[in-house]
């Protein structure tokens, strides 16, 4: 039986193969955009059941292999979402209208070292919001 993308990853870092690491991290290789853990297990709870202590062990797990990276914020939740080296250098952007983050292109084009993290994290007006909302000025 051939392995999904995520279970190849899981075996690639030595983490062994749950069902649970495997949801999660197949769930934020199909979304590619932030999640909290509440909206991780929002989404899995439509597949089967994980509480969500699991799902704060497996996010832990996932970001101290390099596989998920967790995203500052000043609304005061969690959000991770795919490591730089699954889905590149990027940025993060809050909207403060819906309430997301988003992954966004990175206004920086510098590389990082090894073993260090670069977050940028901008807040504003996401474009679906900002198309949703008219321009105040006008």
């Amino acid at each position: 039986m051939a392995l999904t993308p995520a279970e190849k990853l899981l075996k690639e870092v030595n983490l062994n193969l749950t069902r649970q690491r495997a949801a999660v991290l197949e769930l934020f290789l199909k979304e590619e955009h932030p999640m909290t853990p509440h909206e991780v297990r929002e989404i899995l709870e439509e597949q089967e059941h994980v509480d969500q202590v699991t799902i704060y062990r497996v996010l832990e797990a996932l970001v101290r292999t390099r596989l998920l990276t967790q995203v500052p914020s000043t609304d005061r939740n969690s959000y991770y979402c795919l490591a730089e080296r699954l889905q590149g250098l990027h940025a993060h952007l809050y909207c403060n209208l819906c309430r997301r983050m988003l992954c966004v292109e990175s206004p920086l084009a510098a590389k990082t070292e090894r073993g260090e993290e670069l977050h940028v994290v901008l807040s504003g007006t996401c474009t679906q919001c900002d198309q949703e909302v008219p321009d105040a000025n006008i």
